[in-house]
């Protein structure tokens, strides 16, 4: 009997907690999708086998192969870049290289 009156004492102090929601609940969103996203600067690099395609590699050397083609502006070896990409980790390409990647934004930085 008193393991029954323990246990549910317990249920109920438990059961009565409160949780406090932070007031700028909308930002704590907005991090959550922004985590999904890769942003950094880097550079436009062609690579010349699997038919030739342009890629992007960061600053930190991580390559990311964008899916679509890049717009003609940006398809230029040696362009300096800054990006916002959402890795598409699922998707299945025939190109060996990268991460393949959706363009959310890119914009030019200036020609190394």
């Amino acid at each position: 009997m008193r393991y029954i009156v323990l246990v549910f004492l317990i249920t109920v102090g438990v059961s009565c907690q409160t949780v406090t929601v932070p007031a700028n609940s909308e930002v704590i969103d907005e991090q959550t999708t922004m985590k999904d996203t890769i942003q950094g600067e880097g550079t436009i690099v062609w690579n010349d086998f699997e038919g030739g395609f342009f890629g992007i590699q960061s600053k930190n050397g991580d390559k990311y192969y964008p899916l679509g083609s890049l717009d003609e502006e940006f398809q230029v070896d040696g362009l300096a870049v800054k990006f916002v990409l959402i890795p598409e980790r699922e998707a299945v390409t025939f190109v060996m290289w990268g991460t393949p990647a959706s363009v959310v934004s890119i914009a030019k930085l200036g020609e190394l």
